[in-house]
């Protein structure tokens, strides 16, 4: 049966839902679209003699002499991929879901189910296809009453109602990897009963800890506190400086902790870009964020353009600063020439072009920008290749909080919460771009994680219709108003001594007296080690104690003292003068550093640039200097022993050549020869001078001896002669320094 013919000059026939058929396709003619695609007789003839599809022409290419024209082509038979498809390993699939610290949490939630299982007697896997309101309770119940980790540690356990809903939330996630499904819902629904059901079983709590922003104004204490500091040091210079760097970074572009964390020198660019309402162009750093937080993938990595900010009010926020004075400390440049910070704000920008790059060393690339540092044996070294950990950003940061006074934890989230809110409250930043700078799929994440319920807005003004106390009430929300310097941050010697008075201390020295007695076997010689470890535990567990206690009871005493002290005429008691009046004695270098950061913007471009280059030559110079242990506290009408050398007057500018001459002319010197070569040193540890030849072997072996290791050299600066290995370190010494292995 034959099908009408459809004539041209109707229209197309559409189906029920208003769109053509197939056979409106189909109708078309060659001719037609030839008509519509080929505008050339070229098209006309190659349509003609293409005539097989493209599959075709690949099947039924058999031609040899085409071999030739597919240099390093590889042709594999169908058997090749058959084979292929057919071993591909599906579990491989999809493994890497979540980033390492949640696969960790994860894992946890995994372990305390199978011991959980073995503790009851049930297989885990069967647990999980039998689950139950029942089971999740006793489940639950077990987790919060555990207070022992691995290797019969001791542990907090769960306190927070909060901390059990976040278990809960990882255990869903966990039967889901388990059971390659969902829980049932109607379990889901119970198992939010459950969790409550426990919280209040177990009398966990429901406060929730206050949150912190630190604005801008809170990041310049903070600071400042790092940069000035000596209650809390660190092993190189560069530490001190990278960690500030670290702090404007986080707050200038909201950046994870992590992604930051994980900066390689190709990630950064340095370009000098016209500034048509300046004479003199503008130093702009391009950071590029690629490691950032992405599930089942990376997310694609934004680039920030940071531009220097002339007549800055305050260096300590200058990322350009802080920045180029470490590229200069190692030379990081690709250009010779640019050795200084001189050479570099002497460049300009040739006529005809708008930009001038500044390319870093190609060696330099798989670098961290923030990096560990090594202990040598001539002294701390930087480790570029080892990438900064977040646990030891996050220790720093907390107490450097805690020096500055404030009463939040200080981490690097508070950062991110600041910049979160400074780009919401900003005018100039859209919802979309706020997305893309914080990395998040839409406004509700800032809305549910990152907007608390702290207002930081004049609600009665604007109900009143007056004029809104911005500034005021932005303070008054801010981590700065809590800064009190008197809060306790450690305990004093008096009250670390107060714990060995505890029942449970003394019961523990009694034992390790009974277990000295019956030392011999190995046995009882691990049971002794393990009771002495014990009792190191417990000291500083109880140490901790009182000092949560301590700080307790200043936030409930210490305000009704302030007050009462007020009204009765004492303004500032004794303890607060003391602490107001700090007197750590600071290297010259470290002096310098403070004097070039904390300074007034200039008035003339010259002059400001000047004061730039003065500071980023401060930082080079410190970058470098090691700082050794945190100064002493010496408690008043109580002698203490004091270990450290002398201090030498830095002031003297022959002081280096007298010490180097002092050690060549005695048999047994007092002085360090390895410290004297070692221009990282300050020059007060470099020419410091031991009580007793004695006493210098004792700081040789312990300094400079048990950190070369291996395969390590060293090299004698004194003499110009490289050390091979230990054996070779210590005949030198010897032999040549007269410092002995054994006094």
């Amino acid at each position: 049966m034959h099908q009408p013919q459809r004539d041209e000059a109707c229209p197309p026939i559409h189906n029920e839902d208003g769109l053509p058929t197939d056979d409106d396709f189909d109708s078309t003619s060659d001719s037609d679209l030839d008509s519509l695609f080929d505008s050339s007789d070229e098209a006309d003839t190659a349509s003609d003699t293409d005539s097989e599809s493209p599959l075709e022409e690949v099947g039924n290419n058999t031609d040899d002499d085409d071999d030739d024209l597919f240099d390093g082509e590889v042709r594999h038979p169908p058997e090749y991929y058959i084979a292929a498809s057919a071993n591909l390993d599906v579990g491989r699939l999809r493994q890497k879901r979540y980033s390492p610290k949640t696969q960790a949490r994860l894992d946890v939630v995994k372990e305390h189910h199978d011991q959980y299982c073995t503790f009851i007697r049930q297989h885990p896997a069967q647990s999980f296809q039998e689950v139950s309101a029942n089971f999740l309770y006793g489940f639950l119940c077990w987790v919060c009453d555990q207070r022992r980790g691995k290797g019969g540690r001791r542990r907090p356990g769960i306190k927070h109602t909060s901390s059990l809903e976040t278990f809960w939330k990882n255990y869903l996630i966990v039967y889901r990897i388990e059971t390659s499904k969902k829980i049932d819902g109607m379990v889901q629904v119970q198992g939010l009963d459950v969790v409550n059901a426990v919280a209040t079983d177990k009398e966990l709590d429901n406060t929730k800890r206050e949150s912190a922003t630190m604005y801008v104004e809170d990041l310049v204490q903070f600071a400042r506190v790092l940069l000035t500091t000596k209650e809390m040091t660190f092993p190189l210079g560069w530490s001190r400086i990278q960690l500030i760097l670290f702090c404007q970074l986080a707050g200038i572009t909201g950046n994870r902790p992590e992604a930051l964390l994980q900066l390689r020198y190709r990630h950064l660019k340095l370009t000098l870009i016209r500034d048509h309402d300046n004479p003199r162009p503008r130093l702009f750093i391009k950071l590029t964020a690629e490691f950032t937080k992405g599930f089942l993938g990376m997310k694609d990595a934004n680039e920030f353009k940071i531009p220097e900010v002339i007549y800055d009010p305050t260096l300590v926020l200058s990322p350009h600063t802080f920045l180029l004075g470490m590229l200069f400390k190692i030379q990081a440049f690709k250009s010779s020439s640019i050795v200084s910070p001189e050479k570099l704000y002497s460049l300009n920008i040739l006529n005809g072009m708008n930009e001038q790059q500044l390319p870093l060393k190609d060696e330099l690339s798989d670098d961290f920008v923030f990096c560990q540092t090594i202990q040598t044996a001539c002294g701390v070294a930087l480790a570029r290749q080892l990438q900064l950990s977040s646990d030891s950003v996050r220790y720093r940061m907390k107490i450097g909080g805690q020096i500055t006074g404030f009463a939040q934890v200080t981490k690097p989230y508070v950062l991110r919460d600041g910049a979160a809110k400074a780009l919401n409250e900003s005018p100039d930043v859209s919802d979309s771009m706020q997305n893309l700078i914080l990395q998040h799929s839409s406004i509700d994440t800032f809305l549910k994680h990152y907007l608390d319920r702290n207002i930081n807005v004049d609600v009665q003004n604007i109900y009143r219709g007056q004029a809104p106390q911005r500034d005021l009430m932005r303070f008054a929300c801010s981590m700065s108003r809590s800064i009190d310097p008197r809060r306790p941050r450690k305990l004093t010697s008096e009250q670390s001594a107060s714990v060995n008075c505890l029942p449970c201390i003394v019961k523990l020295d009694r034992r390790i007296a009974s277990l000295s007695k019956v030392r011999g076997s190995p046995e009882e010689e691990e049971k002794y080690q393990k009771a002495i470890r014990r009792l190191r535990n417990e000291k500083q567990r109880q140490r901790r104690v009182l000092l949560i206690d301590l700080v307790d009871r200043f936030k409930k005493e210490q305000l009704v003292i302030d007050s009462e002290r007020q009204l009765s005429g004492k303004v500032v008691d004794e303890d607060t003068r003391d602490v107001l009046e700090r007197s750590d004695q600071l290297t010259p270098e470290h002096l310098l550093l403070i004097d070039a950061i904390l300074t007034l913007p200039e008035t003339s471009l010259e002059n400001e640039s000047r004061r730039r280059i003065t500071a980023i030559n401060a930082i080079t110079a410190y970058c470098g200097v090691e700082e050794g242990p945190a100064p002493r506290r010496i408690q008043r009408g109580r002698p203490v022993k004091d270990d450290s050398p002398p201090v030498i007057k830095a002031e003297e500018p022959d002081a280096l050549t007298k010490a180097v001459r002092s050690i060549k002319g005695k048999k047994r010197p007092t002085k360090c020869f390895v410290c004297l070569g070692n221009p990282s040193l300050t020059l007060r540890d470099r020419v410091a001078s031991y009580a007793n030849p004695g006493s210098l072997s004792r700081h040789f072996l312990r300094k400079h001896v048990s950190k070369l290791q291996g395969a390590a050299q060293i090299d004698c600066q004194i003499c110009n002669v490289r050390l091979e290995n230990r054996v070779q370190l210590l005949v030198h010494a010897e032999r040549f320094h007269g410092v002995r292995q054994k006094d």
